[in-house]
């Protein structure tokens, strides 16, 4: 049976219900509720939680690691982190740095497999979109300062990696197949902001997602 907890930032949220009242709308419009609809017509015991929360750096995460997952009943942990710590850093130097980063994402996965040993870690890519025609007013400053942001999200995509290399996790490459997908449509047919995903981009996540996590067999107990 799967039972999957999906955490992160708003690329994870996407506008999902918190309040219990609206269960089509709990996991959020994007990559999470494309790959809960599928999970669920081709298994239905299957359980999926999104605890995401827009706006979370990674700290934010950390905060309620307690009751967002330490204490939800899953086998199936996946997270979806970093862009946000980068935003915040450049743009009003309130995010965590590359170190700090790293630090708290290795506790936050080694919490959760001491509290369950058994439990299959995914960490997914963050990734971001340079749209230089019609730049999006959130996006400026992405394309403006390209150097600086790329550099520190191939510094968060370089310790994804290695976080899931340590905790023998799935590593879902996002970032990769973005930029594969580039070849067949420009960013803003991926992006809305430089940031966040269109109805194609979620579409191409939950499918990578599924690739690499559900295409392994030992997932489907």
């Amino acid at each position: 049976m799967l039972k999957i907890l999906f955490q992160g930032d708003s690329l994870t949220d996407c506008g999902r219900d918190k309040t219990g009242k609206n269960p089509v709308c709990a996991y959020g419009y994007g990559y999470v509720n494309l790959i809960a609809s599928r999970l669920l017509c081709d298994y239905p015991d299957t359980v999926v939680y999104n605890r995401a929360y827009n706006g979370s750096r990674i700290a934010d995460t950390y905060s309620r690691w307690i009751e967002d997952a330490l204490n939800v009943d899953c086998n199936i942990l996946s997270i979806l982190s970093g862009v946000n710590d980068i935003g915040f850093g450049i743009r009003m130097n309130q995010g965590a740095d590359a170190k700090k980063f790293e630090f708290i994402y290795d506790l936050m996965i080694k919490e959760a497999l001491e509290k369950n040993p058994k439990l299959k870690i995914v960490l997914c890519e963050p990734f971001l979109f340079k749209i230089e025609e019609n730049t999006p007013e959130r996006g400026v400053d992405i394309v403006d300062n390209w150097d600086i942001w790329n550099g520190e999200l191939k510094e968060r995509q370089n310790i994804v990696r290695s976080l899931a290399k340590k905790y023998n996790a799935v590593f879902v490459p996002f970032g990769e197949r973005f930029e594969e997908a580039l070849k067949k449509a420009p960013p803003q047919h991926w992006s809305i902001d430089c940031i966040h995903a269109t109805n194609a981009g979620h579409e191409l996540m939950a499918r990578v997602w599924l690739e690499y996590v559900i295409g392994e067999q030992k997932y489907i107990q």
